[in-house]
């Protein structure tokens, strides 16, 4: 073999062999034998309805305000936040892929926008740590996607972005009870994040939120604590300008 075909063949090899490195692919495989959930994992991985939701109300007073006054986007303020409560809270990283669990570094949001044709669009972000760069690449990216036309995909949970959340804003509703659509023939673990209408009782900013999780993932413990994380996160806005900057 020459020198021209010694470099085609490591190439090749290159090619092959990078995109299974963790770092590459942002996740790491979990040892499942040593995992502290594998029994409960085990229990919960064919029931045939997996998931559990919580609704709750989150204040926004601070977070709101705040926006107003440095005339900033309320809607990527507490996205971005989230983001923030997601990447602390590891069991929110967790996902079951091709009868693995990983759990990944760095997690995004996946974002339902409507377009002038009043039709649902999946707006998927990258992660990224400052406020400011993230409320222009969501702008960028939710004008982008709202002028495309909407494309289904393959229902299968190895087709899909595994490094984010799935989030949806439905303003028109202070709703107390909440439930997503499942394709319920995979294993998708993903977690599902809805946000309500804004409502002003008692001079209090009120939202309601869902959250929709794999109960092999996590517990109702666990998503208690993520709440609590990102409720501390909006009664403190100054992570807009702090955080990743």
């Amino acid at each position: 073999m020459n020198c021209y075909g010694i470099i085609i063949s490591l190439w090749l090899i290159f090619l092959y062999y990078v995109p299974k490195l963790s770092f590459y692919m942002n996740y790491e495989k979990l040892k499942l034998e040593t995992w502290s959930r594998f029994e409960h994992y085990k229990f919960y991985q064919y029931a045939d309805q997996p998931w559990f939701n919580i609704c709750c109300t989150v204040n926004a007073s601070l977070l709101y305000t705040y926006c107003k006054r440095n005339k900033l986007s309320f809607l990527h303020a507490y996205m971005y936040l989230t983001q923030l409560a997601v990447n602390s809270s590891e069991p929110f990283k967790y996902r079951v892929v091709d009868g693995e669990v990983r759990v990944y570094r760095d997690i995004a949001i996946s974002i339902a926008v409507t377009g002038d044709d009043e039709m649902l669009r999946f707006c998927e972000l990258n992660h990224i740590l400052s406020f400011s760069d993230f409320t222009q690449h969501a702008k960028t990216i939710e004008e982008e996607v709202k002028a495309r036309p909407f494309t289904a995909i393959a229902p299968f949970e190895n087709k899909i972005r595994q490094d984010v959340i799935h989030m949806s804003v439905l303003p028109w509703f202070d709703f107390t009870s909440f439930s997503n659509a499942r394709i319920t023939n995979t294993l998708n673990s993903i977690p599902k994040v809805v946000f309500g209408k804004l409502n002003e009782k008692e001079g209090q900013m009120l939202m309601p939120l869902s959250v929709e999780v794999h109960h092999g993932m996590m517990d109702g413990l666990h998503v208690s604590r993520f709440v609590e994380k990102l409720q501390g996160m909006f009664d403190n806005p100054k992570l807009l300008v702090t955080t990743g900057n």
